[in-house]
């Protein structure tokens, strides 16, 4: 750690070779990397932690706050290059009986709250997605509206389970530039941005490269 440097950016990780990740990660004690994945956003903690055997994972995970430790545990028991394991578990949920005012005031208030998004989730009580509002939408709707009468359908919800690469394939398609994340019971669990989904265009591109180079 400390020939990396106490400003040393984590995710940067991510964008390095597999080989001089583990290579930087196995050199780090797990209090260590307990530090450092807890200032990752979720999804860049995940790219890190699932190199790592179930064992040194669990190490790191138990030096964690309770919530957090379940977010990432539940993201690296999903499949392999699946949406679960590309997903942000930060994202913003509310629910439809609120109104407009307590909505932004929660945005205002919550520390909580991932740095970037565009969209306000709908839940019901057990966490299942009902709807979604747009913060254009949201900031143009007097304080005492009702998130129920502003919010849309949700479009194009994504199972938590579909491979990454059909993901990315719904990305193009509907040209999003977000989208839930559900599981098999349709609560929400997750949020798949732009940003996830053009790191795996390039992943599945650079294979394909490899592969018409007959390279394994």
């Amino acid at each position: 750690m400390q020939l990396l440097g106490k400003e040393f950016d984590f995710s940067s990780l991510t964008e390095v070779d597999e080989a001089i990740r583990m290579e930087i990660v196995e050199n780090l004690a797990s209090d260590q990397l307990a530090d450092a994945v807890q200032d990752l956003d979720s999804d860049d903690a995940v790219y890190i932690l699932e190199d790592l055997d179930i064992e040194e994972q669990d190490a790191i995970l138990a030096q964690l706050p309770v919530t957090e430790r379940v977010r990432l545990r539940r993201a690296l028991d999903y499949p392999e290059e699946s949406a679960g394991r590309r997903m942000q578990t930060e994202f913003v949920a509310v629910p439809a009986y609120w109104t407009v005012g307590q909505t932004i005031d929660h945005l205002r208030d919550d520390t909580e709250l991932p740095e970037r998004f565009s969209q306000i989730h709908v839940v019901d009580p057990t966490f299942k997605l009902t709807g979604a509002v747009d913060l254009d939408r949201l900031l143009r709707t007097k304080r005492q509206g009702k998130i129920a009468d502003i919010m849309h359908e949700t479009r194009h919800a994504i199972p938590a389970t579909m491979d990454q690469e059909e993901a990315a394939q719904l990305f193009q398609q509907y040209n999003l530039l977000s989208a839930a994340v559900v599981d098999e019971s349709e609560r929400l669990v997750g949020v798949l941005t732009i940003d996830d989904i053009v790191d795996v265009i390039q992943e599945e591109a650079a294979e394909q490269v490899l592969h018409l180079g007959g390279v394994g």
